[in-house]
């Protein structure tokens, strides 16, 4: 869980609670830093306070993963109906027990789709599944979050060559402290776990852009 309020105080004081309740919560003061963060701790929950100054451009956050929740704290109504795909508004002023509540009562994630076969390869979200169909058998892959955001950046588009910058934005989210290199290292961490599968030319590389996925090689 990602928490983002501004007021130090509230800051400590919700990260204390929500820990104490069993969440793995890290806290942000800025959109800034909530932006760096997300990128690093691929958060299910992005607890938010758009009342306070600089957490008002948050929005793109709620696009690192389509299975994360967002929660609103606000004084007005008008300013849940500022964030795209508010899982829950809680009004100021809220007891951190409350919260806790209504956290522990959200469902596991927001409706999204939870499959997708293509190129030989069936990506289940809601089970956090991959299975790769290679001559007539099927193996089990065992990715990462981040990897399994990034195969299925490249099978969604199959053909088309994405550049390191554009699968930084899109697993990642636009604006995230990521290192380019770091789009590498996964692709090669990717790579050898479809490897294992006899699948790992499926991720071709572009010499100078980037990556494409070739749904021709699937079998």
């Amino acid at each position: 869980m990602l928490t983002v309020v501004a007021d130090p105080v509230i800051r400590e004081l919700l990260a204390l609670h929500l820990r104490e309740a069993g969440f793995f919560a890290v806290t942000a003061a800025t959109s800034a830093e909530a932006c760096r963060l997300a990128g690093e701790v691929l958060p299910d929950v992005l607890l938010i306070d758009p009342d306070a100054p600089d957490c008002a451009d948050l929005a793109f956050c709620a696009r690192l993963s389509e299975t994360v929740r967002i929660v609103v704290l606000s004084g007005s109504p008008a300013c849940c109906s500022r964030v795209p795909r508010v899982a829950l508004c809680l009004h100021k002023p809220y007891a951190p027990r409350d919260l806790v509540e209504r956290l522990q009562g959200l469902p596991d994630r927001v409706d999204a789709p939870d499959l997708n076969r293509q190129g030989g390869i069936d990506i289940d979200l809601d089970r956090h599944l991959i299975t790769v169909r290679r001559q007539g058998r099927r193996v089990e892959l065992d990715l990462s979050p981040v990897e399994l955001r990034l195969l299925r950046c490249l099978v969604e588009q199959p053909g088309r060559v994405l550049t390191r910058e554009m699968l930084r934005n899109q697993v990642w989210g636009e604006g995230a402290a990521v290192d380019l290199r770091t789009v590498d290292q996964n692709i090669r961490r990717l790579r050898r776990e479809l490897g294992a599968a006899d699948a790992g030319e499926l991720i071709r590389t572009v010499r100078g852009i980037g990556y494409r996925f070739s749904e021709g090689a699937a079998a």
